[in-house]
């Protein structure tokens, strides 16, 4: 028994031993455990102060970072809105260019119309031109023909001519004639009276006033009446041109047609009353000029007589 308790004294010693002996190097683990810990922990500490001043570094480089970003941001923006602006400045730009443009095309398609017509207008023209030209140089051939038929004419001018001055002499010679024919009327004892406002007779233009010119008429011409007639007074001056104040015009019949007479007094004559005299009176709207004057007597048939008288 004794050595029963022996051997477990033993026994326990010896787990005391190995207990102590483990603590021992628990104690010695841990030591180094602590010390490297320490170290460690040296080391995390002064990591972390790198890192903190990495940190630091880190936030001030993404603040500026974040800066230039928001500037970045902004410039773009910018950007984006003058680049928004020119596109419209350029659509509207575009569209003002191609109203424009379509209206220099319009005009100048008017104008080329334009051009276009001058030159078939040219063209035309030169046609014509060049028609005109030939049918020139085809007329100059007939010159030689035209000179011939011109000394022709000038021959036939020249006998036309004879032909004429022997004319103008029978004329002149037929005139004489019919002036003396105007003095051998039919009618007699023409007379002619020429008074002022107050009827006294007066040979001043400028005091004249009312004209009468009487005639008898002669029994051969009465008796060459069918019925009664219409006598016409025409009173005109020197250069055959009738005075004012006419009343009417009328035709005269001729052997060879009808002339026109202005008349200033009308007198119906009846061939039963005989012989008498007719009388006609005109008044004179104007004032006369010095000359010469001549009243002539017809009626619608027949030609009376013709009377001068002078004005001063």
């Amino acid at each position: 028994m004794e050595n029963s308790n022996k051997q477990k004294t033993g026994l326990a010693a010896i787990f005391l031993g190995v207990g102590f002996a483990a603590a021992a190097m628990v104690g010695i683990y841990q030591y180094q455990n602590a010390q490297e810990a320490e170290k460690s922990l040296a080391a995390s500490e002064e990591k972390a102060l790198d890192l903190s001043s990495q940190k630091t570094e880190l936030e001030d480089e993404v603040a500026t970072l974040s800066a230039e970003l928001e500037a970045k941001i902004k410039e773009s923006e910018e950007a984006a809105a003058a680049l928004k602006e020119m596109e419209e400045k350029r659509v509207a730009n575009n569209k003002a260019y191609s109203f424009r443009a379509k209206q220099a095309r319009e005009k100048l398609e008017a104008e080329q119309l334009q051009r276009q017509m001058e030159i078939d207008s040219l063209n035309a023209q030169l046609t014509e031109l060049t028609a005109i030209k030939d049918q020139m140089a085809e007329d100059l051939k007939v010159v030689p023909i035209l000179e011939a038929e011109n000394s022709d004419l000038k021959a036939e001018v020249q006998a036309w001519e004879m032909k004429y001055a022997k004319l103008e002499a029978d004329f002149n010679d037929l005139s004489d004639r019919y002036q003396k024919l105007i003095y051998d009327a039919p009618a007699d004892n023409f007379k002619i009276e020429v008074t002022d406002r107050r009827d006294k007779l007066t040979s001043k233009a400028k005091r004249a006033k009312k004209v009468t010119v009487s005639f008898l008429m002669p029994e051969f011409l009465m008796k060459e009446m069918k019925g009664k007639e219409t006598l016409y007074l025409s009173l005109f001056n020197e250069k055959i041109e009738p005075l004012p104040g006419y009343i009417n015009e009328v035709s005269i019949n001729r052997s060879n047609g009808t002339i026109p007479v202005a008349v200033h007094a009308t007198e119906t004559y009846d061939p039963k009353n005989g012989p008498e005299i007719v009388s006609f009176e005109v008044e004179l709207s104007e004032d006369l000029e010095e000359g010469f004057y001549k009243g002539k007597v017809y009626s619608a048939n027949n030609y009376y007589g013709t009377i001068d008288f002078r004005l001063r």
